[in-house]
């Protein structure tokens, strides 16, 4: 038993600073209120192989590693747990330098998650909706800018 959910958004940046901020699951706590922390577990720059330590108010710690990595039109995300994810994102550049942004979430629970997935996934649904508007806002209003950057939100 799997469910998708997936929600499109237009963002007024470009595709390279939506993917550059984004796919760093570090930046999340500055954007979803469910984000309590994410701990990064390797070295380096993201990319594929990078893992995260994270936790949301909806569930245990779960660890999540990049499965693909297409600068800056694509990436992936999977992750074990009592629900499983797979989480894909992409990026599609729109006339006047801004981002489609598309977030495809495959879902699939286990042992006995089963028996409230029904329940879960409707809840989900919605709260998916509201983390990918944040996402967008978040980036409109120039938070992946350092602080004090000039021109943070020019597109």
């Amino acid at each position: 038993m799997t469910a998708v959910i997936e929600n499109t958004i237009q963002i007024a940046r470009s595709p390279e600073a939506v993917f550059d901020y984004l796919v760093d699951l570090g930046n999340e706590v500055d954007w979803n209120p469910d984000c309590l922390s994410v701990q990064k577990l390797t070295t380096g720059p993201v990319g594929v192989g990078t893992r995260f330590r994270a936790k949301w108010k909806q569930g245990p710690f779960i660890e999540t590693q990049c499965t693909r990595f297409e600068r800056p039109r694509m990436w992936q995300y999977e992750n074990g747990g009592p629900i499983s994810l797979v989480l894909t994102l992409t990026l599609e550049p729109t006339p006047g330098g801004g981002t489609r942004l598309t977030s495809h979430g495959e879902w699939t629970p286990h042992g006995w998650f089963r028996l409230a997935f029904p329940v879960f996934i409707r809840m989900m649904r919605r709260a998916e909706r509201g983390v990918v508007a944040n996402a967008g806002r978040a980036l409109e209003e120039g938070r992946d800018a350092p602080v004090g950057e000039v021109g943070a939100v020019a597109v």
